[in-house]
């Protein structure tokens, strides 16, 4: 009755009476079926599967960026100072513009170089520890730093003097 089952399902000729009837003819028929069934939506079940969840993640990622547009750009907001508004004590520096310094105490890192003065502005040249360069502008207070345009071979950008904490970064060439 299995065989008969079978052979129906692949003719799609359903014997009512004997598929209520005999467990073995709806067991083969039912087995034949969604064989069938299995073989013709193979790739087509895994396309199914996949676009939701492309959809899903460009969704969510165009949201996110989205979300992120409309945040306050706080980490990147660049406060200038003019220099004449700083304390005499906060602007330490023996620097002068036009004058030759080197880029020191990076312990091997590359120096980030800014368009503009402040740590959120875009990266503009890296430099690495040792590198000459020449001071055009500044000094410029900008997140805490005071920051010195300078110039080198790799190209242009904006360099802080010293960290907060007082770590020099541009040395006088000797």
């Amino acid at each position: 009755m299995y065989d008969q089952g079978s052979l129906d399902a692949q003719h799609d000729e359903l014997n009512p009476f004997y598929y209520q009837h005999y467990f073995h003819y709806r067991r083969g028929y039912d087995d034949t079926r969604r064989q069938m069934r299995a073989a013709t939506r193979g790739p087509v079940s895994l396309l199914a599967l996949a676009l939701p969840l492309v959809l899903a993640l460009l969704l969510g990622g165009g949201w996110w960026l989205l979300s992120r547009a409309d945040a306050p750009a706080t980490a990147q907001t660049v406060v200038t100072t003019p220099l004449a508004l700083l304390s005499p004590s906060s602007v330490p520096t023996p620097l002068a513009l036009g004058e030759q310094a080197r880029i020191v105490n990076l312990n091997g890192a590359l120096m980030l170089t800014r368009k503009t003065p402040g740590l959120g502005a875009t990266v503009a040249v890296r430099l690495p520890e040792g590198a000459l360069v020449t001071l055009r502008e500044g000094p410029v207070a900008a997140d805490g730093y005071m920051w010195w345009r300078v110039e080198a071979v790799e190209g242009t950008g904006w360099v802080p003097e010293r960290s907060p904490e007082g770590l020099v970064f541009l040395e006088l060439r000797p």
